[in-house]
């Protein structure tokens, strides 16, 4: 089992006058990160990967900092990454208990690749900012929307 997850909600670009990768989250955002701890409260997680930028580390920093888990910066999850070659890690042995917090260009195409190649195992979906993907072998997918179940 792992987890595929879209950076929360973020200050719109055409509002931030730095460089994209530094981009904050917004309000809303802080909000959907906090909100991660509780969404995400019954899934075994070892390791925490995400994108090398802002909105994505500091969508990640509650839930690292309530599961005690370093945040692992990974190249491939960068908004311009080549997805083949993060298709390729996720399809390795490694990737049970794993969290991989990336952009929502990045999921659509993997989303695209396996519609195109008849493939299991990756989003099916739009994803919205903060929403989630469990993999878990061959059991369904399932999508987690950014807001918490109401029973937890």
């Amino acid at each position: 089992m792992f987890v595929l997850l879209r950076h929360a909600h973020a200050v719109e670009k055409k509002k931030w006058g730095g460089l994209d990768a530094d981009r904050p989250l917004s309000v809303l955002g802080r909000e959907q990160a906090n909100n991660l701890v509780a969404t995400l409260g019954r899934v075994e997680l070892r390791t925490l990967f995400t994108s090398p930028t802002a909105r994505c580390r500091d969508t990640l920093a509650p839930l690292a900092t309530a599961r005690g888990l370093p945040i692992r910066e990974h190249p491939l999850l960068a908004p311009d990454a080549p997805v083949d070659e993060l298709r390729s890690v996720l399809d390795g042995a490694d990737v049970p208990g794993t969290l991989w917090y990336t952009h929502g260009e990045i999921l659509t195409t993997l989303a695209d690749a396996a519609r195109c190649a008849t493939a299991a195992g990756v989003p099916i979906g739009k994803t919205a900012k903060g929403g989630a993907w469990i993999l878990d072998g061959n059991a369904p997918l399932r999508y987690i929307d950014p807001e918490p179940p109401d029973d937890q």
